[in-house]
């Protein structure tokens, strides 16, 4: 079964066609919750879980193996700029440091920044005129590109969007200056750099797609590669790697979980369960996911689910949007 739980579903490789129904995969009750521990499941694996809170716009770092209340945070944020957390991981750098990155917003306006890990110093902000709902750092050259989904009301159906590239002039985060204009891309939403191939992988509106960054002294630009587009999606939420099989990307969007063979661009189903904001393929093979519910908050509930402890834990009073492993590692 590849690590995953109800793999199955291969669909076509220029596109999303038909979707196969994944019996039990991300099955939930009626309240859109994942209750019950598979029968046969190990000790769930330690690791710490980096939320997203949109009610209180903290960020909040936790052990999964230990509520999500105060008494048990492990380190917290309140990111610059008011909104909503949307996007945060943490990376390395020779610079600074570890850093996290973060990306907060509205549907007007928005705020990306970094901060230094272990004294949680703003190193660098800078306004971004839609909504961000990821930022990435790509290893090496020290470009940051920021999503931003198309501005004011409309969710997904709203046009516009656009990445908007930063570039460093110096080695630290805190010399960062924009570079050129915004690349359009429609209701841009995910972003991860990708090691092995030396490309910003970026989803959004229908497409999956990914550039190469282009540097010199003074400019820094992205360009599309495009013999890895891929099309046919319904809005993407979340773009992540597989942690336990890194030759694939992970994707999310309004009807299912997805993963993408980076070889072949060819897409799999792995998951039904719609609403999905997050995913992620632990390298033990647990999977995390946060996700909304019909007819409750669009960002999501209080849950990080676990499949394969079976475990769901609940931050009181929170709406987690996205929930991400406290690792630095791009794949």
């Amino acid at each position: 079964m590849d690590g995953l739980v109800g793999l199955d579903g291969l669909i076509g490789r220029n596109g999303l066609g038909r979707r196969s129904l994944l019996k039990g995969a991300l099955a939930v009750p009626a309240a859109g919750l994942l209750t019950a521990a598979p029968a046969h499941a190990a000790a769930p694996p330690a690791f710490n879980v980096l939320i997203g809170d949109v009610n209180s716009g903290k960020i909040l770092l936790f052990d999964r193996n230990k509520p999500f209340t105060d008494a048990h945070i492990k380190w917290q944020l309140n990111p610059a700029g008011a909104g909503h957390p949307m996007e945060h991981r943490f990376r390395d750098t020779s610079g600074d440091g570890e850093i996290l990155l973060a990306a907060t917003g509205t549907p007007d306006s928005g705020t990306a920044s970094i901060y230094r890990r272990r004294d949680r110093k703003l190193l660098w902000s800078a306004s971004i005129p839609n909504y961000p709902h990821a930022i990435e750092r790509a290893r090496g050259t020290g470009v940051v590109v920021v999503a931003g989904r198309s501005k004011g009301p409309g969710g997904g159906e709203a046009r516009g969007g656009s990445l908007h590239v930063f570039r460093p002039t110096g080695s630290h985060s805190g010399s960062l200056v924009r570079a050129g204009s915004p690349v359009p891309f429609h209701q841009a939403h995910g972003l991860l750099w990708d090691p092995q191939l030396e490309r910003m992988w970026a989803a959004g509106g229908s497409v999956l797609t990914a550039y190469r960054i282009v540097t010199t002294a003074n400019s820094a630009k992205l360009v599309e590669d495009t013999a890895r587009r891929l099309t046919g999606f319904h809005h993407p939420h979340d773009l992540q790697p597989d942690h336990q099989h890194p030759g694939r990307l992970l994707v999310t969007d309004t009807n299912g979980v997805y993963a993408v063979d980076k070889s072949t661009m060819r897409p799999t189903t792995l998951h039904t369960r719609k609403l999905v904001k997050s995913y992620v393929h632990h390298v033990s093979g647990e999977q995390m996911w946060t996700g909304a519910v019909p007819g409750g908050n669009a960002f999501g509930t209080p849950y990080v689910h676990f499949n394969v402890s079976g475990v769901a834990r609940a931050r009181r009073g929170a709406v987690i949007y996205k929930a991400r492993l406290d690792t630095t590692a791009y794949l």
